[in-house]
Parts: structure tokens; sequence; C-alpha cells
């Protein structure tokens, strides 16, 4: 079907689709930012409606013009799937996002157009063109945007409700570090650009109280960032973000990222911290006291430490997992993430794995860092698996304890530790301190020994959505399930 050439409205959507392989499932309540920024380029005679795979069923049945999908690896398949469905019915099809950047002579077997790279500078003439009933195949970026006067992302086109209440944020594009397993550099290019301060600022001021930086690294270019961090520290912000161990190294840094509002921080447990885990190989173990001693720095400035392990490199034998757990009971890390290395194409950990004949498996959807899709090199494939999965198992057993106490009696206590116990651990005593401010609100500030179970679950219920939903199942199975339709 061409466009409607005389009809100015059209219609697009815009899609995530779905993957297998986040056993932190909250993670699929954060809003992706992509689309959002995609949106924001997108002219204004074009109506928008998003959906995420991750958290509901595409309709068969869209009426649009334009289907537009993103993808990353693990996403390749559904996307794949979604864009034959709508050639089908005559209905365009845009691919992009990391995975038909990286394969776009894959993913144009799929679509009319294929968008490589970032999209700033050729999303509307692309537009242009599949109005006019052509297309190009493909729309490379061949040169990088500059990030100066970007519009702010199209939040608008979320469903707040299937969401944590906290939006993404990104400063910089691009990362010079080139890590042998990572696909940044190949989309986004080697060259670290960052965005005005000022504009930062402006989008912040706009923006809810909580936010996440989606930048991987926010050490590099630590003049700007600590510029940016000053000025927040005079704003009512709390936000998360991604960071390398080492910006603990810094006592003052740390201590200014704590001012700014930052209450938790996601680092890589890298590899040299995973191969001085080898307790044969005495020269690295200085090491993994170092990285005790930068998580510690962190977590006496009152930021939370979610960590990234990543198991299948050469070195890692089956000695790794044990000795993980514990490190992890040294450090008290408290969200730990267990992944398996994975070639993504295009890598040059890919390039250096299919010289050697060690990728066995090409299934785009076993790419989600729970699968092993090479030979390893001192354990087997299965192995890997087991000994991730044993990871995720044995942790949060031992560890996803429920400290937090309401004080109420009997039955009561009991619903609410049981309700607790479900919410990711990094939530976990914000949740506790919501509850304990609603008892603390009701009138007459009833005493916590008085409240009844039904008093608590319309207090757990003022939770936001997301929570809410990660709840909802046990309220129900409680008999409360009548509560979840107010």
């Amino acid at each position: 079907m061409k466009i409607d050439k005389n009809s100015n409205v059209k219609k697009m959507a815009m899609i995530f689709p779905d993957f297998e392989g986040l056993p932190l499932k909250y993670r699929a309540s954060i809003a992706p930012l992509g689309l959002t920024t995609l949106a924001a380029n997108t002219p204004e005679n074009y109506e928008i409606e998003f959906f995420d795979g991750r958290l509901e069923t595409i309709p068969e049945d869209l009426d649009v013009d334009i289907a537009v999908i993103s993808a990353m690896t693990p996403q390749a398949k559904n996307a794949y799937d979604l864009a034959d469905g709508f050639l089908e019915k005559n209905i365009r099809v845009v691919l992009g996002g990391a995975h038909p950047s990286l394969l776009p002579d894959e993913a144009i077997e799929h679509a009319d157009a294929v968008v490589v790279g970032e999209a700033e500078g050729i999303w509307e003439g692309l537009l242009a063109d599949l109005e006019m009933g052509k297309s190009e195949r493909f729309y490379i970026c061949e040169h990088k945007p500059d990030l100066t006067g970007l519009p702010r992302p199209r939040y608008d086109i979320l469903n707040d409700d299937n969401y944590l209440p906290i939006r993404s944020i990104q400063i910089t594009r691009g990362c010079p570090l080139n890590c042998e397993y990572c696909a940044v550099p190949k989309n986004f290019g080697k060259k670290y650009r960052i965005r005005s301060i000022e504009e930062v600022v402006a989008d912040l001021e706009a923006l809810p109280p909580n936010v996440y930086f989606v930048d991987d690294n926010i050490l590099l270019k630590k003049r700007n960032f600590s510029e940016l961090f000053r000025l927040m520290s005079t704003m009512d912000k709390e936000w998360t973000g991604m960071a390398p161990l080492s910006i603990a190294a810094d006592k003052e840094y740390v201590k200014l990222i704590k001012q700014s509002g930052c209450w938790s921080i996601y680092v890589d447990i890298g590899p040299s911290v995973s191969f001085g885990l080898k307790k044969e190989i005495t020269s690295y173990s200085g090491m993994v006291e170092r990285s005790l001693e930068y998580i510690k720095t962190l977590q006496d400035s009152g930021i939370k430490v979610m960590g990234s392990f990543i198991f299948g490199f050469d070195y890692d034998d089956e000695s790794i997992f044990d000795n993980t757990l514990e490190f992890l009971e040294k450090s008290k890390v408290v969200e730990p993430e267990f992944l398996i290395l994975t070639p993504y194409p295009k890598t040059p950990l890919f390039d250096k794995l299919e010289a050697k004949g060690r990728i066995f498996d090409r299934n785009w959807s076993h790419y989600n860092t729970t699968h092993a899709v090479f030979v390893p090199e001192k354990m087997t494939p299965e192995r890997l698996e087991e000994g991730v999965n044993y990871l995720w198992e044995e942790f949060y057993g031992r560890m996803n304890y429920v400290e937090e106490r309401l004080g109420a009696n009997g039955d009561v206590e009991s619903i609410h530790k049981k309700l607790l116990s479900s919410i990711p651990n990094l939530f976990r005593d914000r949740t506790h301190a919501l509850v304990v401010e609603g008892i603390s609100e009701m009138a007459g500030k009833k005493d916590v020994k008085q409240i009844t179970e039904d008093e608590l679950i319309r207090l757990w219920l003022k939770n936001p959505p997301a929570i809410k939903r990660i709840v909802a199942g046990i309220i129900n199975d409680l008999g409360y399930g009548h509560y979840l339709e107010e």
C-alpha cells in the first residue's frame, strides 16, 4: 500500500519487540529511549502510537501507514516476524536499531528501508521517500550528528502505567574504548560526543524527579560531568546510571555524584576482577581487593551498587562461579547481574571466535547473555550455562532476605514481608518506606500495631503502577484481588 499522498496526516506505529532473557524482569518496566528520541525527530503530521512488546501484545490489525521497528540482536527474530506480517498487509516497514545497523543486508530482507546507525539527519528524508512511493533501501548515517540542539524525546507517546516512574536521558554517544565484546563503537562511533550541559540541565528541569542516564560511561569527560553534577546538586533529582568501577578511585568525584542525587549506580565488575578471582593467579589478587575497596567507597557514600559479571572468557574455568559468590558475600553488592559472554555480530569478539570456528549457534534469539553460543576454552557450553544459572539461583536464594519490618502484628506483618520479598532488591527499601510513610499519614497518625490487612493492601497499591504489577499475583492469591480493580 502506498501512503496516501492526498492525506496530510499519516499514521505510524513505533515498536520495541519482545525478547527472551531478562532474569531481572523489572528492567522491562524501564521505558526504552531510542524510539521516543526518533519520535521527536518525526514530522508533526505523523500520528505516532508506541508499542512495547515486552509488556503488551502487538495488535495484528494495526491500521497504520508505516511500522517502525527498533531491535537489538536478541530481538531480531521477533522484529523480522512482525515486519514480515506488516509487509504482507502492504504496510511500509522501517527497521533500525543496533542489530539492523550491524547487519543491514539481513534486515532489508524484511523491510522497505533500513536505518544504519543514528537517524538524525536522514530520518525526514527517508519518510519523504516513502511518501513518494520509493525507497533507497539503506539510509546510512555517514556523519555522526552533533548532539547540540537535539529535540527532547517524545515521552508523551509512552503509556506511563507500563513503566517505573523514571525517565531516561542521554548525555553522550560513542565510545573510544573499543572493548572486544561491545557493539557501541560500531553503532555510535569511537569519538565520544557530549551534549551541551545547558541543554541537559534544561531537559532535566522538564523531567520528573527520577532519572536514568543511559550513557555507558560517566567517567570519560569527567570535567563535563563534574560541571553537570554541580548544577544538579541544586536540583531536586534522584538518578541512576552506569560507570566503570574505577569511578570510585576519586573520592571527591564520588562525593559530588552523591550530592547531585545519585542513589544507585551500575558498574561492570570487569574481566580483570574475574581473572583475579582465580586464586592460583596471585598477581591479580590486588585488583580484587581494589574492587572491594571501590565498592565500599560507593556504598559508604550512600550509593547502592549494582554489578555486572560476565562469564565465558578464555581464562574462566568452573571455579569462577563459587569464587564469584565469595566475592559477592564480601562486597555486599545489592543487585548483581550474571551474564554469559556474547559475541554480537561485527564485534572483534565475534570475528575472533568465528575465525577459530568456535561459534556454533547463530539463532539471534539466543544472543541475550543467557545462552552460550560459542565453545568456551575451559568448560563446555552446557556447563557455562549451568554455572550462570546456579549463580542466579544461589545468590538470590541466599541474599534475597527481607530486613525491613513494619512492626505490625501477626498476619499483617507476614503479608507485608511476603509482598516485600517479591520486590527487586534495589527498590525494596524504597517500597517499604512508601508503606511506612502511608501509615504515618493516616488520620491521627495511626499506630502501626493497629493497622489492618485491608489497610495494608490499600497502602501497597499506592505504589507506582510497575510495582503494583509485580505484586498483583500475590495480592490476588491472598484473596485481595478485588482491590486491584479499584
